[in-house]
């Protein structure tokens, strides 16, 4: 098999779930989708890399990530020059706001505006690896090379999304007859 076969059968399978990971990093659907391109360009150059038998979802979603976090800094870099033409806008009455994911499948689990504010509340670090575990299935271990930080730092960077989840969404659950009234 070539390299681009061998690329098509392996990498590409992932494609739906990598755009789903980059629309909940980023929020914005044409930027998810310029954000995949390149992952998965970079992917198909470093294909030879790759050691085939291992998690390839895992080592795209690596990739995912650094290439955002590439591209956040190129931005932080071009947004802090200030044209000598132009005026100079004041920053401070902009909010930037990050938007979990509202990809067809993903709406069709968290259509509740409840839920998605809920989600939308958590940091984003907190967000980004509850994804990969809870929605993407990934272990641990995983999250932790993709994010490259310890296990111990996913465990709780999970538990805590998990509790403020739980304490955003408690009463909102009782509400719809989901808990017991004593809980």
């Amino acid at each position: 098999m070539s390299v681009k076969s061998d690329f098509e059968d392996i990498a590409m399978t992932h494609l739906d779930a990598v755009y789903r990971a980059g629309f909940a990093l980023c929020g914005q659907r044409d930027v998810a989708g310029d954000l995949v391109q390149t992952t998965y360009l970079k992917a198909f150059q470093k294909f030879g890399s790759f050691q085939q038998g291992t998690n390839c979802k895992a080592w795209l979603m690596r990739i995912l990530r650094n290439t955002w976090i590439d591209q956040l800094r190129r931005r932080k870099f071009t947004d802090n020059q200030v044209s000598l033409d132009g005026d100079v806008e004041d920053p401070a009455g902009t909010e930037s706001q990050t938007v979990w994911s509202d990809a067809e499948d993903l709406i069709d689990n968290f259509s509740d505006e409840t839920v998605i504010e809920a989600l939308k509340s958590l940091p984003d670090q907190q967000r980004f690896t509850l994804y990969l575990i809870d929605v993407e299935g990934l272990s641990q271990e995983e999250v932790a090379g993709i994010t490259d930080v310890a296990v111990g730092t996913v465990k709780s960077r999970t538990s805590r999304a998990r509790m403020a989840l739980k304490k955003n969404l408690t009463d909102y659950a009782r509400d719809m007859g989901l808990l017991g009234r004593e809980t």
